[in-house]
């Protein structure tokens, strides 16, 4: 048995609303801490090179579909094998040979020139959704435009009606708040689990119909993807388009809504950006830094391996702590401080490693385009009301809503 210490609290309501005090203190008393999560404990990296190596160490595994099942009591488990199963088949969810065959393959649809390709239609998409909001009306921001923007633009993507955004908005959620929640539990699990067999579904009739159909949209790309005579099986289709569906809306919603609180928040700099447009590049990856819309993603090991001077068994999970690590004083100068020019910017809110965000190049896309064009369509933007709450997913995070006077 591992001697392991007394548990520490970071999975608290209190510690939701603002984690960087006590991702500072943590980060002063050591890089690993055994933190609590309800019923149960796990070991947790908060340093940047820490998380940095384990994200890249073949000793880790991704593949931890399974593991998710853990909080849940134990007579419960086997209700929800097809939910892990069917997680299992994300990219994000596989180690190598899989998971190279598999990135290899979706990379033909997220080369850079493919995702430059896409500026003109989201800068017309992001026109078309801020054209009806007037100056000094007050909105609420994450509801008309943050939530639904990313969305629409991964639904045109994928050649989907616009008319079923809401319901892909609402089986997102119930797959982020299980994925999101460290002290998971069975409703959490069954709303989940529901919303990966709805979204199975229409992607299998979606895929027949697009065989018998093709256009220009991703679907139809990823069904003709051929690699050395490598193909995608139909449920490794179906698997990954829900997958880009989820990341797609999910994590970029929270890139807008999280940057564009930050901003607010800090006016000077917001300023300079209005000014100097040229900014928005590195002002994205600052925000992204600053308040990353994932803050942990985990591991598996393979074997007993020594993490920061400790000895941690073969098949425990470990936290990598992103957001943590994207505020440790080791590897960023003033990490508290938001620096719309910080240069050499090595965050981790993408992941590292064989795993990096392979969407990554699109959230930046639609971040830049998205906060340029708040901030110099509404100068005078500022928070309405008392200070905004952030919702209760601690692995994604991201406002419940965001009211402003425009």
């Amino acid at each position: 048995m591992v001697d392991a210490p007394g548990r520490k609290v970071v999975f608290s309501d209190e510690v939701l609303q603002d984690p960087y005090p006590t991702y500072a203190r943590l980060h002063e008393e050591g890089p690993l801490h055994f933190l609590d999560v309800g019923k149960w404990a796990v070991w947790s990296i908060f340093s940047h090179a820490e998380c940095s190596s384990i994200a890249k160490d073949p000793r880790l595994s991704a593949k931890r579909a399974q593991q998710m099942l853990l909080p849940l009591p134990i007579s419960r488990q086997a209700e929800f094998s097809e939910l892990a199963r069917m997680l299992g088949l994300w990219l994000i969810f596989m180690d190598a040979p899989q998971h190279t065959r598999l990135r290899k393959l979706l990379n033909k649809g997220f080369s850079p020139a493919a995702i430059e390709g896409l500026r003109p239609r989201v800068e017309a998409m992001v026109d078309l959704m801020l054209k009806p909001l007037q100056r000094g009306s007050e909105a609420d921001l994450m509801s008309e435009f943050a939530n639904p923007m990313p969305v629409r633009i991964i639904l045109e993507m994928l050649g989907i009606p616009q008319e079923l955004r809401d319901m892909f908005v609402n089986w997102s959620r119930d797959i982020a708040v299980f994925r999101g929640s460290p002290d998971r539990t069975v409703e959490q699990a069954q709303a989940a689990q529901d919303a990966l067999i709805g979204l199975t579904d229409f992607f299998r009739k979606t895929v027949a119909e697009r065989r018998r159909n093709k256009g220009n949209d991703l679907i139809s790309l990823l069904i003709d993807i051929e690699d050395e005579g490598e193909v995608l099986t139909e449920e490794e289709l179906y698997a990954q388009c829900i997958a880009l569906l989820f990341a797609g809306h999910e994590t970029t919603r929270n890139l807008i809504g999280n940057g564009m609180y930050t901003l607010l928040k800090h006016p000077e700099e917001t300023a300079e950006l209005r000014e100097k447009p040229e900014m928005i590049r590195t002002a994205v990856e600052e925000l992204l830094r600053y308040e990353s819309p994932v803050q942990l993603t985990a591991r598996v090991l393979k074997e007993e391996i020594e993490v920061c001077g400790r000895r941690i068994p073969k098949k425990w999970s470990i936290l990598c702590m992103l957001g943590a690590a994207n505020r440790d004083p080791k590897k960023f100068k003033d990490p508290n401080r938001l620096d719309l020019k910080r240069l050499n910017n090595e965050h981790l809110a993408f992941s590292a490693g064989p795993h990096f965000c392979i969407g990554a190049q699109l959230a930046r896309l639609e971040g830049q385009i998205a906060l340029l064009n708040l901030v110099q369509r509404f100068p005078a933007m500022k928070l309405a009301g008392p200070r905004p709450e952030w919702a209760s997913t601690f692995g994604f995070r991201g406002l419940k809503s965001l009211p402003v006077i425009l």
